[in-house]
């Protein structure tokens, strides 16, 4: 059960890293889009993605965006999180959590895409 955690502050992916392995998950961190989308080129296969949606070099959205048209045979699930609009994907395997956040909101999410 591997979950990547994007953001492009430090202190919240350590933070959701933490709760989610406490949880039982295998996490591998990025903290761009850019870096998150090098790491799945590479091979990485989560089953769910947590990102923030506002990054520097590749945002969120762009990450999705880019997952589901160069992945289409993987069925990655998404958690975009923000604290702009709620963006609506129309996508049963994608999330949107709104900051602030409790863990409690993330864990739900990660657990209702597995």
């Amino acid at each position: 059960m591997q979950v990547l955690v994007v953001d492009d502050e430090i202190a919240i992916v350590n933070l959701l890293a933490e709760v989610l392995t406490d949880e039982g998950y295998q996490v591998e961190k990025a903290h761009d889009g850019r870096s998150a989308l090098a790491m799945l080129r590479a091979g990485l296969r989560p089953r769910v993605i947590v990102t923030d949606v506002m990054m520097p070099n590749l945002d969120g959205i762009g990450l999705y965006h880019a997952i589901r048209n160069e992945f289409k045979d993987n069925n990655i699930g998404m958690v975009l999180v923000s604290a702009g609009k709620k963006v609506n994907l129309n996508d049963g395997h994608a999330f949107f959590v709104s900051k602030p956040f409790g863990v409690m909101d993330i864990i739900d999410a990660v657990e209702r895409l597995f």
